[in-house]
């Protein structure tokens, strides 16, 4: 059985940005082949770098998904319909504000808006 080599941020993370950078043209199990490493310890580099760079609170190992879902920075509301074809929404913050998110959204403008409200109500 080969020896496992510990390898740390200073290699990976030029690996992942390679990765990113060519966006989804290679699998992840086609990549890692072709620079002899592991898919999972390739994948779990991947992850933990897209976390830090958006930013966004990481999955402890063995967690559960209900583990993270209560580390939610804003309370759970109820969600009302609207009619078929209508594709805006409401985000209840706290405060009684409402944000309405209009059809057809830059997903990435509201993560940052929504990032400025959270530290703005903290």
């Amino acid at each position: 059985m080969p020896k496992q080599i510990c390898r740390g941020r200073d290699f990976w993370a030029p690996l992942v940005k390679e990765f990113e950078e060519a966006g989804a043209a290679e699998r992840h199990k086609q990549f890692a082949a072709r620079h002899n490493v592991q898919c999972s310890s390739f994948e779990t580099w991947l992850y933990r770098l897209r976390a830090e760079k958006e930013a966004r609170p990481q999955r402890r190992a063995g967690a559960k998904h209900s583990d993270t879902v209560k580390a939610a920075l804003w309370p759970l509301v109820e969600v009302q319909g609207v009619p078929i074809g209508d594709s805006r929404f409401e985000i209840e913050l706290p405060g009684e504000r409402r944000l309405r998110v209009p059809a057809g959204f830059d997903t990435e403008a509201l993560r940052r808006l929504l990032k400025l409200l959270s530290e703005a109500v903290s």
